[in-house]
C-alpha cells in the first residue's frame, strides 16, 4: 500500500483518535446506546457504496508489506473488543500496521485497523480498550455514515466523486484529489466525539477496565507533544486546533474523562497490566525502535520514562543509550554509554546492549572490559548479521 493511501487510513478515512477540544470540562453521558447490532448490514445506497469503497481500501491494507503478521496479537485484540462489547464479533477483522503513529481506527464495514506506534505507548490493558472503546464508539453511533452524506450535501459532484475515488485506495493526493477535503469528510465533530468518548468509557466500566485509563491515555499524549517541542526548542501547541490532526488530546477532554471516570467510580476495575506485558514483550523491541527511528529524542525519551513507571527493565535501558547515540549532541555520548552499562545489569537486557556497551568502553579506552562486553554479545546472539564485524573488531 503507498505511503499517501496509509497517510488517509492514518488521518482521515475512518480515522481513529481524531479528537477536537471540547468546548468545557463536563461529565459525559455515559447513558447512549448503540445504533448497530449484530450482523449489522447497511441499510441504504449510501452505505452500500461506502462499503464497497472500503472493500478495495480493506483489500490494499491486507495486502500491504506494512501489516505486521502477528497473529496473536490479532487475536488478544479482538478478545479486548469482545469483551467491550460483551459479544462474539465474528465480522471484526484486525489488521495490526508497521507505523510508528499512535492510532487505530474502526470503519463501518468492520475493519479495525491499529498502529504499532500505539501499541508502543500503552502501559497496560485499560489503556489499550480505552483507544479501542473510543473506535467502537465511533462504529456503534454511525458517525462516519453520518459525515460521509454530510460532505455529499456540501461538496460538488465531481469533488464528492475524487473522495469516494481516495476511499476505494485510488489515488489521494494525486490527480487533483483534495487531501484536506477528504479528510474534511471524517473530521468528526465535537458531539460525536463526546458521544464516543462516553461509549467508549462506558464499554470499559461494564467491562471491569479501570475507567481511569482513558485520561491516562489522553494525558501521556499531551506531555509527550510537549516533551518533543521542549527538546526541539519548539513552542508546544495543542494540535486539537489544527484540521489536519489524526490525534489531538487537550486538556478539556482529558478532565471530561477524568470527571467522567471519578462518575462511575465503585466498580472491581482492574487494568490488566499482566495481560498486556505478556502479548507485547515480543513485540517491544520492534516497537520501540521503530518509534527512535523516528529521530524525535523528546518524545522517544518521554515515550521510554512512561514505561519506566511500570519499572526499568534491560530494554528500556537500552533504548533510552540508543536515543542518546543517535541524537549525538553535547554529552550524550556519556548519557549512552551510562544507560547501556545500567541495562546490562538488568536480567532481560538484549544482547544488543552487550554489543553498545563495549563499544562505549571501548571509545572511553576501557579495553579489556570492551572486549569483554563485545564476547558476550556474541555468546548470547552468535549468528548476529554483523557478527563478522564484531569479531574484526575483536581480532584488532
Amino acid at each position: 500500500m503507498s505511503s499517501s493511501r496509509r497517510h488517509f487510513l492514518a488521518q482521515a478515512g475512518v480515522c481513529a483518535c481524531c479528537l477536537p477540544a471540547l468546548a468545557s470540562a463536563k461529565v459525559l453521558d455515559t447513558g447512549i446506546e448503540s445504533l448497530v447490532g449484530p450482523g449489522y448490514e447497511p441499510v441504504d445506497k449510501d452505505e452500500r457504496g461506502m462499503w464497497q469503497s472500503l472493500e478495495r481500501l480493506e483489500e490494499a491494507i491486507r495486502n500491504s508489506p506494512k501489516r505486521l503478521d502477528a497473529p496473536k496479537f490479532d487475536a488478544y485484540t479482538r478478545g479486548v473488543v469482545e469483551r467491550l462489547v460483551e459479544r462474539p464479533v465474528p465480522d471484526l477483522r484486525i489488521y495490526v500496521m508497521r507505523d510508528a503513529s499512535f492510532n487505530a481506527s474502526m470503519a463501518p464495514n468492520g475493519m479495525m485497523v491499529v498502529h504499532t506506534g500505539l501499541a508502543a505507548r500503552i502501559r497496560n490493558e485499560a489503556q489499550f480498550a480505552a483507544v479501542l472503546g473510543h473506535e467502537a464508539g465511533h462504529y456503534s453511533r454511525k458517525h462516519t455514515i453520518t459525515q460521509y452524506r454530510s460532505m455529499r450535501r456540501k461538496s460538488s459532484a465531481s469533488a464528492f466523486i475524487g473522495v469516494l475515488t481516495a476511499i476505494g485506495g485510488v489515488g489521494i493526493a494525486g490527480d487533483g484529489v483534495s487531501l484536506a477535503l477528504v479528510m474534511s469528510m471524517y473530521q468528526f465533530s465535537r458531539t460525536q466525539e463526546s458521544e464516543a468518548d462516553a461509549f467508549g468509557i462506558k464499554l470499559m466500566a461494564r467491562a471491569g477496565y479501570s475507567p481511569g485509563a482513558a485520561s491516562e491515555v489522553w494525558k501521556q499524549v499531551i506531555e509527550e507533544r510537549k516533551a518533543s517541542a521542549k527538546l526541539s526548542e519548539q513552542k508546544y501547541k495543542d494540535a486539537s486546533k489544527s484540521a489536519f490532526s489524526t490525534h489531538p488530546a487537550t486538556d478539556e477532554r482529558m478532565v471530561d474523562l477524568k470527571d467522567t471516570a471519578a462518575n462511575l467510580a465503585g466498580g472491581n476495575f482492574s487494568d490488566h497490566r499482566d495481560e498486556w506485558v505478556a502479548i507485547t514483550k515480543d513485540h517491544m523491541p520492534m516497537l520501540l525502535e521503530e518509534q527512535i527511528n523516528l529521530n524525535d529524542a523528546g518524545a522517544s525519551l518521554y515515550i521510554i520514562e512512561n514505561l519506566a513507571q511500570d519499572g526499568w527493565t534491560g530494554l528500556l535501558r537500552y533504548n533510552e543509550g540508543e536515543v542518546y547515540r543517535l541524537r549525538a549532541g553535547e554529552g550524550d555520548a556519556e548519557k549512552a554509554a551510562a544507560a547501556y552499562a545500567t541495562a546490562i545489569t538488568l536480567p532481560d537486557a538484549p544482547p544488543e546492549a552487550w554489543r553498545a556497551n563495549g563499544y562505549a568502553l571501548l571509545k572511553a579506552g576501557k579495553t579489556e572490559d570492551g572486549r569483554a562486553s563485545l564476547n558476550k554479545y556474541l555468546e548470547l546472539n552468535p549468528g548476529a548479521k554483523d557478527a563478522g564485524m564484531v569479531r574484526f573488531t575483536l581480532a584488532q
